[in-house]
């Protein structure tokens, strides 16, 4: 076992400890909660994390050690993003799949990050260029998109999953590396969707927005070179590839509702 594996095995069992702290529930609901919490709060959605936290009753005056579960995932949340600022890695996906052998839960084991690189590198050029999108369809926690990501930034990465954790957790490993991301809750296969999330690039760091079904239908089925060779989505391994004009123009189209002032911002190299 590697030093780096180590460390995120490390972090991820912290992480996990915060939501061990929440009771009367099994750990994957409070797991669940976390991820829609985190999501929601980067949405600034206060409504629908508000919805959520009132599952878990007002807050009262702590008696000893018994906080309000609002504090454990709120720990839980700055033990994640401190470890991504010491080295980042994949720590959701990690905390899912050790706690899911740990409660023996029949859960997703995804493919390990050692070998998503090698997969990448495989498939993918050291330097992707800056107009590609990097597609995955069976995201789960967006690892192949994070392996494109540290090739290149500036590109577009798509993916898709029909497990909302996964979306969850993809979404926010897209974010807290500032990339031009759309992740989709949806089928790959049958092009079924349920909405999903756009990240943004900025200067200041990545902008969470929530994506309508109507728009997750539009982008599950982009053709990148010609509609009768591909989709964007297609139910094949995850690729990069050079979007079609009309791909092109589609999610051009669907950004610019996301659109706000950037004046000021060019000078910062992103």
């Amino acid at each position: 076992m590697t030093s780096a594996t180590t460390n995120a095995s490390t972090a991820a069992t912290r992480i996990a400890a915060h939501l061990y702290k929440i009771p009367h529930q099994h750990f994957f609901r409070s797991f669940e909660d976390w991820l829609a919490l985190s999501v929601n709060a980067f949405l600034r959605d206060d409504e629908a994390y508000m919805k959520i936290m009132s599952r878990y009753g007002p807050r009262q005056a702590p008696i000893g050690d018994k906080d309000h579960p609002a504090d454990h995932f709120a720990r839980a949340l700055g033990e994640w993003m401190k470890a991504m600022q010491d080295e980042p890695a994949d720590y959701l996906g990690r905390v899912y799949e050790e706690q899911a052998v740990a409660n023996h839960y029949s859960g997703q084991f995804f493919t390990p990050e050692s070998l998503t690189e090698m997969m990448a590198a495989l498939t993918m050029p050291e330097e992707i260029p800056d107009t590609a999108v990097v597609h995955d369809p069976a995201c789960g926690s967006g690892r192949t998109l994070i392996a494109g990501i540290r090739r290149n930034r500036f590109a577009t990465f798509l993916g898709t999953d029909t497990d909302f954790t996964c979306v969850h957790m993809a979404t926010l490993n897209c974010l807290v590396r500032n990339a031009n991301a759309w992740i989709i809750h949806g089928n790959s296969l049958s092009h079924e969707t349920h909405g999903g999330y756009h990240v943004r690039r900025t200067p200041f760091g990545g902008e969470l927005f929530r994506l309508s079904q109507e728009d997750a239908d539009r982008l599950i089925r982009l053709p990148f070179t010609s509609p009768e060779s591909s989709t964007a989505l297609s139910p094949a391994s995850a690729t990069f590839q050079e979007p079609s004009p009309e791909a092109q123009a589609a999610l051009d189209d669907v950004a610019k509702q996301f659109q706000t002032n950037t004046r000021g911002q060019k000078d910062f190299g992103f």
